[in-house]
C-alpha cells in the first residue's frame, strides 16, 4: 500500500511538470478566456467572443492598422494587474510599405469596468485604425443625423457604408434638411454600443461580407465596446466617458418663438403682445441675424439702431412677459477681417484654439449682449463650407479638424454662458459631434422644408440624434425654407408634434422674412385653437420634461427611438414614425393630409392619453385616426408622470405670478408584481432628485413619493373602485370617478407620502 501510494503521488508530480512544459511553450486553451466579473473574453476559431452570463453579444474577427489586418492569437491576464485588466496579442498580417520599424507584434490592452470594454493600442507610425466584428444578423443604428441613404427614412444602416465627418453641402443635403450631427457611436440590436472616441474621420461599413467594419483615419486605438440591454443603459455607461448631458433650464423647456428676420424691436414686442392677446403661453423668443453690423449683418455682434437700447426692450420681456431672450451666433466673420485670431488664409472662420480670438469673442458677447440679457444662443454655421486644411493655432490633423471645431464651438460658447450665467443659459445647434453633449443644451433638426416631406423627413432626423445620444432635440415647427405661410392643417399637425419635442421652437415667418408671416393670428381661429392648446400642453408638461432633460445621464434621451426601447422586438428596426417620450408616451405624429395613420404598440399595457378608459394589449399594429386637434399619443402602463404649474412665462400676464405651484402625479399600475420608478427633478427645492415608485401586487398598489415643495394630487388609474384607501399608514377617503377610472387624491407639501390601495 505504501509503495502504490508513493507511485500515485510520482504520477501527479509527472502531470504538473507535464502542465508547467505546455505552459512555457503557450498558453493552452483554457488560457484562452478572460473573466470579470459577469464579462468573459473567449478567443476562438472567429476571433474574441464577447460574453454576459454565458451569451455572446459581440465577437472582434480582427484589427487593421494601416490598413494591414491584425490577427488576435493570444489573450492574457498581465501579471500584477487588476481583474478588469487584460492583454490581446495581435501579429500583423505584413507591413505598410511606409512605416519604418512597422511592428509585427503588438499589443492591445482591454479593460472592463461594469460592462464597458475600453481597447488600447498606439505605435508612432499609426495613421489608419480597423476593427472588423463577426456580424450576428444585427441591426445598426447611430452615426449621423442625415437620412442616409437617399433619403431613406428608417434608422436601421445594416447593409449600408456610412461616412462619419460633419459636412452639409450639395444637393442632397439640401433634401435632408442640412441635419448635421454626427458621432463615432452607433447601437447594435445584439445588445451593444461601439465608440470610438476620435474626431478623426471615418467610414463604417455595416454587415458586408460577414463583417462590420469600423475605421478612422487616426494614430490610435481608443475604441469602446459598451454592453447593455437597452439604449438607455448603453449610454449610461457612454456618458461615463463623455461627459453627463448639459443641464437644462425651466424656461427653455416651454414654447420659443422666432422669426428668421426681424426688422427690429418693436416687432418682436409687438409679436409677443399679440400672443398674450390670444393667451398663448411662451417661455423664451430668440432674434435671428440680422442685428448686428458688420460682415453678413453680424460680425461686429452688437445691436443695430433698430434693436437700439437693448437692455431696456429685452429688461421688459424678462419683467413683463416672464421670458428669456437668445440671439443668433455664429464662428465666422464672413470677410471682417477686423477681428483677431481669424484661420490664415481662410480669414472668415475664427481660430478656436487662438487665445486671442476668444478673449475677443468672448468680450463682444459679453459686454454687447450677456450685459443686456441675452441668456442663451442659436449656434449656426460651424458645418459650411469649412476650411479643413487651414492652419490653426494649436494645430490639428486635416482629417480631424471638421469635427474638432463642432466641438471647440460647442464647448466655447457654453463657457462664455456660464461665465456669465451660471447653470441658467441654453445653446442650441445644427451641427454637433460626439463630446459636445456637456457644452450643448439641445440639437435643432436642421434648415427642414415647410411641407409634409419635410415634416416626416425631420422626424427621421430626430430618431437618429436620439441613437447618437443627444438627449434633446427639436424641429424648426412649421419648417424653415419657403415663404413663410404653410397649409393650415400641417401647421397644425407640426405644432401637436412640436410639443412632444424636446425642444419646442416655432418658426413665423419665410425664409430671410419673405412671404406672408406665419403668426397664429394670420390663420384661423381652429388653428389659434391647436396652437394654444399644444403649447398649454408644453406648459403643463414642464415638470415631466425637465425631470427628463435633467436625469439624461442615467436614464436617456428624451425622445426614445422605438427600437432603443425595445432592441428584441424586429418589428421596431424600420420604425421611424413614433417614438416614446421618456418612459411614459407613445408618440405618433400625424405625417400626411389623412386622418388616419397606423401605430406599432409593442410589448405591454397601453392607453390612450385622451381617454384612459381605453386600454390596448401590446405587439400589435393598429389603425388610428385623429381629428384635427390631436395626433395619437399613448400611455404606457406600469408607467408614472407629473404635469402641473410650476412655471409662468407670458401667461403670468393673464393667469398672474406663480405664488404657490400645484403637481398632478399620473400613475397608471401595471400588472401584478410590476413596478416603475420617476426621478422628479424639483425645480422648486434646488433641483433635488426625488425617487417616485409605483408597485402593483395581486390586491395592492402602492405609490411612494419624497417630500415636493408644493400641493400635488395623485390621479391613480384603476379599472375597480378601490376597497381602503391608505395615506401614511392612516385610512383616508378619496375620489374615485367611476366613468373616468381615475382615483383622486389631494396631497399635502412638505412631507414623505407612502400611498396604499387595497383593490
Amino acid at each position: 500500500m505504501h509503495h502504490l501510494r508513493q507511485h500515485g503521488l510520482g504520477l501527479w508530480l509527472l502531470a504538473l511538470l507535464l502542465l508547467g512544459a505546455c505552459a512555457t511553450q503557450g498558453p493552452t486553451s483554457d488560457q484562452n478566456h478572460w473573466q470579470s466579473g459577469d464579462y468573459r473574453l473567449s478567443l476562438g476559431e472567429r476571433g474574441l467572443d464577447i460574453e454576459y452570463r454565458g451569451e455572446v453579444f459581440a465577437t472582434i474577427d480582427s484589427f487593421e492598422f494601416n490598413f494591414v489586418k491584425g490577427t488576435i492569437t493570444e489573450l492574457v491576464k498581465p501579471s500584477g494587474s487588476s481583474d478588469g485588466q487584460a492583454r490581446l496579442d495581435v501579429v500583423l498580417e505584413g507591413e505598410d510599405g511606409y512605416t519604418h520599424d512597422f511592428p509585427e507584434r503588438l499589443r492591445v490592452m482591454v479593460t472592463q469596468e461594469n460592462g464597458r470594454f475600453h481597447f488600447e493600442a498606439s505605435h508612432p507610425g499609426f495613421h489608419h485604425i480597423g476593427i472588423n466584428l463577426v456580424d450576428r444578423d444585427e441591426h445598426y443604428f447611430g452615426l449621423l443625423e442625415k437620412l442616409y441613404p437617399d433619403n431613406r427614412k428608417s434608422p436601421d444602416l445594416r447593409g449600408e457604408t456610412v461616412t462619419v465627418d460633419v459636412y452639409h453641402q450639395g444637393e442632397r443635403d439640401y433634401a435632408e434638411n442640412y441635419a448635421s450631427a454626427f458621432s463615432a457611436f452607433y447601437i447594435s440590436s445584439a445588445g451593444y454600443g461601439s465608440f470610438f472616441d476620435t474626431f478623426a474621420k471615418g467610414e463604417y461599413r455595416f454587415a458586408q461580407s460577414g463583417l462590420t467594419h469600423v475605421y478612422h483615419q487616426t494614430d490610435a486605438l481608443d475604441w469602446y465596446l459598451i454592453h447593455g440591454p437597452t439604449g438607455q443603459r448603453i449610454h449610461r455607461r457612454y456618458y461615463e466617458v463623455i461627459g453627463e448631458p448639459k443641464s437644462v433650464p425651466l424656461w427653455a423647456l416651454g414654447p420659443v418663438v422666432w422669426r428668421d428676420y426681424n426688422t427690429g424691436k418693436a416687432e418682436i414686442l409687438s409679436d409677443l403682445e399679440h400672443f398674450s392677446a390670444l393667451r398663448i403661453p411662451l417661455t423664451a423668443t430668440f432674434v435671428d441675424r440680422p442685428y448686428s453690423d458688420g460682415g453678413h449683418e453680424w460680425s461686429k455682434m452688437n445691436f443695430t439702431e433698430a434693436f437700439a437700447d437693448p437692455e431696456e426692450w429685452i429688461g421688459t420681456i424678462n419683467r413683463d412677459y416672464g421670458m428669456e431672450v437668445m440671439s443668433w451666433v455664429g464662428p465666422m466673420t464672413f470677410g471682417d477681417t477686423d477681428f483677431p485670431g481669424l484661420l490664415p488664409n481662410h480669414r472668415t472662420y475664427i481660430d478656436l484654439t487662438d487665445p486671442e480670438a476668444l478673449v475677443e469673442f468672448e468680450r463682444r458677447l459679453q459686454t454687447l449682449q450677456y450685459d443686456v440679457g441675452i441668456r442663451g444662443h442659436k449656434m449656426d454655421r460651424a458645418d459650411e463650407n469649412f476650411p479643413m486644411t487651414a492652419l490653426w493655432h494649436e494645430p490639428v490633423p486635416e482629417s480631424q479638424t471638421r469635427n474638432t471645431y463642432v466641438y471647440l464651438y460647442s464647448k466655447v460658447i457654453d463657457q462664455f454662458l456660464r461665465g456669465a450665467h451660471g447653470d441658467n443659459q441654453f445653446n442650441f445647434a445644427r451641427a454637433a459631434y460626439h463630446r459636445t453633449q456637456p457644452f450643448l443644451s439641445a440639437v435643432w433638426g436642421g434648415d427642414v422644408r415647410p411641407n409634409w416631406q419635410g415634416m416626416a423627413g425631420n422626424l427621421a432626423n430626430a430618431m437618429r440624434v436620439g441613437f447618437m445620444g443627444f438627449p434633446v432635440w427639436g424641429s424648426d415647427t412649421g419648417g424653415y425654407l419657403g415663404d413663410g405661410r404653410i397649409d393650415e392643417k400641417l401647421y397644425a399637425r407640426w405644432l401637436q408634434w412640436g410639443a412632444w419635442n424636446g425642444m419646442f421652437e416655432i418658426k413665423l415667418d419665410g425664409i430671410g422674412g419673405q412671404g406672408e408671416d406665419r403668426v397664429p393670428w394670420h390663420y384661423s381661429e381652429r388653428l389659434q385653437a391647436v396652437f394654444r392648446e399644444a403649447a398649454e400642453q408644453r406648459m403643463a408638461m414642464i415638470p415631466y420634461s425637465y425631470s427628463l432633460a435633467n436625469t439624461s445621464a442615467s436614464n436617456g434621451v428624451l425622445m426614445k427611438p422605438m427600437a432603443y426601447v425595445y432592441p428584441n422586438d424586429e418589428h421596431t428596426y424600420d420604425l421611424w414614425d413614433q417614438y416614446l417620450f421618456g418612459e411614459a408616451f407613445l408618440v405618433a405624429p400625424m405625417l400626411s393630409p389623412d386622418d388616419q395613420r397606423s401605430v406599432y404598440l409593442p410589448a405591454g399595457h397601453w392607453y390612450d392619453f385622451y381617454d384612459l378608459t381605453r386600454a390596448f394589449d401590446g405587439k400589435r399594429t393598429l389603425s388610428v385616426t385623429a381629428e384635427f386637434d390631436r395626433i395619437p399619443v399613448f400611455v404606457r402602463g406600469n408607467s408614472l408622470y407629473v404635469t402641473g404649474d410650476i412655471y409662468r412665462g407670458s401667461d403670468r400676464r393673464w393667469r398672474g405670478p406663480l405664488e404657490q405651484g400645484r403637481l398632478i402625479l399620473h400613475a397608471l399600475p401595471g400588472r401584478p408584481g410590476q413596478d416603475t420608478v420617476f426621478t422628479y427633478v424639483d425645480a422648486l427645492d434646488g433641483d433635488r432628485e426625488k425617487r417616485m415608485t409605483l408597485t402593483r401586487s395581486v390586491n395592492e398598489v402602492t405609490l411612494q413619493t419624497p417630500a415636493l415643495t408644493v400641493p400635488s394630487v395623485v390621479r391613480l388609474r384603476l379599472d375597480q373602485a378601490p376597497a381602503q384607501v391608505w395615506l401614511n399608514g392612516a385610512r383616508t377617503e378619496a375620489t374615485y370617478d367611476a366613468e373616468r377610472k381615475i382615483l383622486a387624491l389631494p396631497l399635502s407639501a412638505g412631507q414623505d407620502i407612502e400611498l396604499r390601495v387595497t383593490l
